[in-house]
């Protein structure tokens, strides 16, 4: 009897957990596998026992390995052969033949594309090749005439001979994309729908699907994933109206998707109106500023820029929905999702910065023109408008109804000096916290505009008389009109007429950002400091 030397048992162990991952790689079957692993391992203790002298063991393992999955191969034939693709599938085979010598990445291959089958052709698939089911059984299983079932395994075999013969892959699947998604209206209440855009998938789904309907297999070699996982992201998209089911199993998104050229479009338009709008607009907030301040609203002895940041924002704004009547608004206002918010998509694709630079004009100007939104917070007694842009470092700040309702509290112990109990002392420092209100030498100040009834009709009376000398409305009429040319220029046919008045009508008041932009580039309106900026374009208000 030959016995092994030492160092030929340590060689064995050395590579024994190696082998067996090439051999599950492989076989894809635990069994298999240690068949398999059974076979390398006996073949490289012979080639070791021949004394042939190996200077590369890892490469050397790795000949032994391969040689020995061609033989395996060659034995199981019957099981793992890839032959005639053309014929109806009478026989349990899966025959690639004229790949046989690249078997190992021939398999592979076969695997994925296995994997990007649509759920019926997949269960079948398996069922039929891999858990060697009858196609009776199969029809059985799944209630279909043994006949479909037949038809269904040919076209799986015309599927997959395609496809590797083909092997390509789609740029998505080397490079997906990121996509900006935010919502315009309410959202659901699960905040969708920006949380059904956690990941990279759903978002490459739906910019994959965008411009033309496309299978489940096809989007899933578009992206190079397994059609189980497009499958899933597809359910809860389709569920909240935001994918649709055409003809033939295809799937489109059916939301609008901002691109470089929309974007362009959109941007090149606000540049220009901000050139010939954004100083009488400055004109009618600033000269009109020590009116508005003697209003005496609190938080009106901030410094003259801080008051501006807020003011003139709200003035565009406020004139904005002046120029249209409610039943316009209602008209195109966003329908009920099956998820239960009121909403459209906002989607952006996020382009790198070679792309923005190239194709881009201005980019270092309307860059700015982006935002994290224009939040309305507002119950049955207060409202709010809180703007998160370049200049308030374009985050999200935390703000919401309860917030007003708060600093209507801190209001109150402003005014009326009582003592403040421990409940009060709570709301102060949260709301200290947020930048809205400081304690000074023990005295308590509003740091941000808070209007009460009486004196926000008073400013909107103000501003009226001003932006009325200077037909600002008929502009802003006109801004409705043309962002609606833009949008409908770029939506996708299939996109209704009502989502794209009403995204158009949201986009509109991209006119604020490009006049603080313009205000801002020109001197006129200078830097907010950094410690205003957790406070900034932030305005309150309470209701009559």
């Amino acid at each position: 009897m030959t016995h092994r030397t030492p160092s030929d048992d340590e060689l064995l162990r050395r590579y024994s957990r190696q082998i067996f991952g090439f051999a599950l790689s492989r076989t894809a079957h635990d069994q298999n596998a240690q068949d398999l692993t059974q076979d390398i391992m006996l073949a490289l203790h012979r080639s070791l026992q021949s004394g042939k002298q190996v200077d590369n063991m890892d490469a050397w393992v790795r000949t032994i390995c391969r040689y020995t999955w061609s033989n395996y191969l060659a034995k199981e034939k019957r099981h793992w052969r890839l032959a005639d693709l053309d014929e109806i599938p009478s026989e349990r085979v899966l025959d690639i033949g004229a790949y046989e010598d690249e078997s190992d990445d021939l398999l592979v291959r076969l695997r994925r594309e296995v994997a990007y089958l649509s759920r019926l052709h997949r269960d079948i698939t398996i069922q039929y090749y891999y858990e060697r089911n009858s196609v009776e059984r199969i029809a059985d299983r799944l209630n279909i005439a043994a006949g479909t079932v037949k038809w269904h395994l040919f076209e799986v075999r015309k599927k997959l001979k395609e496809a590797i013969s083909m092997e390509t892959a789609e740029h998505l699947s080397f490079k997906p994309i990121r996509m900006n998604v935010g919502h315009s209206g309410s959202p659901g209440p699960n905040n969708e729908p920006n949380s059904y855009f956690t990941s990279l998938l759903a978002s490459n789904i739906c910019i994959a699907i965008y411009e033309k309907p496309l299978t489940v297999e096809e989007i899933a070699r578009q992206l190079g994933t397994a059609s189980a996982f497009i499958e899933d992201e597809l359910r809860k998209l389709e569920r909240s109206d935001l994918v649709k089911q055409k003809s033939k199993g295809k799937y489109q998104t059916n939301f609008i998707i901002e691109t470089m050229r929309s974007l362009a479009d959109e941007t090149g338009y606000f540049k220009l109106k901000a050139e010939t709008l954004a100083r009488p607009i400055f004109d009618c907030v600033a000269d009109n500023l020590e009116e508005i301040r003697r209003i005496g609203f609190h938080g009106s002895r901030s410094n003259e820029a801080f008051l501006l940041w807020a003011l003139l924002p709200y003035a565009i704004w406020k004139q904005y929905y002046q120029v249209k009547d409610e039943s316009y608004y209602e008209r195109y206002a966003p329908d009920e999702k099956p998820d239960g918010g009121k909403y459209i998509v906002n989607a952006s694709i996020l382009y790198d910065d070679e792309a923005y630079i190239r194709d881009l004009p201005d980019r270092e100007i309307v860059r700015k023109y982006g935002s994290n939104g224009i939040k309305t917070r507002d119950s049955e007694m207060y409202g709010s408008l809180q703007i998160e842009s370049y200049w308030s470092g374009m985050t999200w700040r935390d703000f919401n109804a309860p917030d007003v309702a708060d600093m209507a509290r801190i209001i109150e112990l402003i005014d009326s000096g009582e003592a403040h109990n421990e409940h009060d002392k709570l709301l102060i420092s949260r709301l200290a916290a947020k930048g809205f209100v400081a304690v000074n030498d023990g005295k308590l100040e509003c740091l941000v505009p808070f209007f009460g009834a009486d004196q926000l009709g008073e400013l909107h009376r103000v501003l009226d008389r001003a932006f009325d000398k200077i037909g600002f409305k008929e502009e802003l009429d006109r801004i409705y009109e043309d962002t609606a040319v833009i949008a409908r220029k770029h939506a996708p046919s299939f996109i209704s007429d009502k989502e794209i008045m009403y995204k158009a009508s949201v986009d509109g008041l991209t006119l604020i950002f490009a006049v603080l932009d313009y205000l801002e580039r020109c001197g006129l309106l200078p830097l907010p400091a950094e410690q205003e900026k957790i406070r900034l374009t932030t305005l309150m208000w309470q209701l009559g």
